[in-house]
């Protein structure tokens, strides 16, 4: 069954029942009500639903971008193909289309569409329920990354995204702002029954007789709607009619053992293709770079994502001490954490840390459920402060809790990871 969230829903119900449980769930128009994207790029001449777009006000601070669109009519390796084209001709294409002129299936997805628009902020508020996002708080604090991983999705009906999961194995959240998609869902372990002869997934999901054997969801999502897709769920997308959308992928306590789950396993895989080079010098590191090119991180970057968490969510450190360590970090110059820059920074600060306030890691590092207690004892009043109160400590028991098992991972010990600084002697005791 899928649950529709009610508004009055408090972000505490939202993170014990749905993050925690890793459930699907949609919300209605309530949510998007108040967006100026959902009145301001849409044409007020048609129904929202009919799919009518209004790309001058949505291109109006960007017509200068080049856009990267994928062809729908084709797939190889299992995607679609991507080209290079300009705003105005994306929106010739565009006009073109809705009268029928041509046949081509472009669909502008992945869209870094706030990363380019100075007036981003204006155009959506982040909803409560998605606010604890490590993976997007990290890169926004990274110096050596311009991306993110929030989206506009732009395809004109017809236009679709093959099966997949999400990146890292993270969380989406997909808000329609104009028009119909539709969405298959697969639990995570339904996949295995889809498999084709070949050991591959089906591009497309309606190519193939879905058996009955298989458990599976289809949803229809109207303007307004949102859709949150929980870790690992496969899923395709349809645009029934021209659509637009925001997306954000994202992880965060609940779910960040999915994420270091799927990172082994894409280093398994890795290892695995490259075994036969195994005896040559350096590949460890070399595993590590294709690594990075397979699932987009790696063990030095995800390592360097978990000291940050277990940093700015101290329990007992004060918030104008993260602004400064924040800024400070920030100040600082590198194009690559291999320069180890940063790392050695955050190493100070997580070592001051220790040396000053033991007692609470130990505490959280033998007891896991130690946020549970916290949680008994100040959620009375549920208010949204309350929440991120023990939502941060939550955080904090679950980074504790993955490091553990990330610097006892024999590749981080084959690396060395965690064996040069000033926290060496810490970690070979953790």
């Amino acid at each position: 069954m899928i649950t529709n969230v009610s508004e009055n829903t408090t972000y505490a119900d939202f993170y014990l029942n749905h993050l925690l449980n890793n459930q699907l769930c949609t919300f209605d128009s309530w949510l998007t009500k108040d967006w100026l994207a959902c009145s301001s790029w849409r044409n007020c001449d048609h129904d929202e639903d009919d799919g009518r777009i209004d790309l001058d006000n949505l291109f109006k601070y960007i017509s200068d971008k080049k856009l990267c669109v994928a062809d729908c009519s084709l797939i190889e390796f299992d995607t679609h193909p991507t080209q290079e084209i300009s705003v105005n001709d994306f929106c010739v294409y565009w006009r073109n289309k809705i009268q029928g002129k041509d046949d081509r299936i472009l669909y502008l997805k992945d869209w870094h569409y706030f990363k380019c628009n100075s007036e981003s902020n204006y155009w959506f508020t982040l909803p409560k329920y998605f606010s604890s996002d490590w993976l997007n708080e990290f890169w926004e604090f990274r110096n050596d990354v311009t991306d993110d991983f929030k989206f506009v999705y732009l395809g004109s009906k017809g236009t679709w995204t093959p099966l997949h999961a999400d990146v890292y194995r993270s969380y989406s959240w997909s808000a329609n702002v104009v028009g119909h998609k539709r969405w298959w869902f697969f639990p995570p372990g339904e996949e295995k029954k889809l498999l084709l002869p070949n050991g591959k997934l089906p591009p497309d999901i309606r190519s193939i007789t879905i058996n009955k054997d298989v458990k599976y969801y289809v949803i229809d999502q109207y303007s307004g709607q949102v859709v949150f897709v929980p870790s690992g769920w496969y899923h395709q997308v349809v645009n029934m009619t021209d659509c637009i959308s925001i997306n954000h992928n994202w992880f965060n306590a609940t779910n960040i053992n999915y994420v270091w789950d799927h990172l082994k396993d894409q280093l398994e895989a890795v290892e695995e293709s490259t075994k036969d080079v195994c005896s040559i010098p350096g590949w460890h590191e070399e595993c590590q770079k294709c690594l990075r090119a397979l699932a987009g991180i790696n063990f030095k970057e995800f390592f360097a994502l978990l000291k940050y968490i277990l940093i700015t969510r101290w329990p007992r450190i004060h918030p104008d001490d993260v602004n400064k360590f924040i800024k400070k970090c920030k100040s600082i110059q590198y194009t690559s954490l291999d320069d180890n820059v940063l790392d050695s920074v955050m190493d100070c600060e997580l070592s001051a840390l220790i040396e000053t306030d033991s007692g609470i890691f130990y505490t959280a590092l033998k007891n896991p459920d130690y946020w549970r207690e916290y949680y008994a004892a100040h959620s009375v009043s549920e208010t949204d402060d309350d929440t991120v109160k023990w939502i941060r400590v939550h955080d904090f028991c679950v980074v504790i809790q993955v490091i553990k098992q990330f610097v006892q991972h024999r590749i981080v010990k084959a690396l060395k990871l965690c064996y040069s600084g000033v926290l060496q002697s810490f970690w070979d005791n953790f």
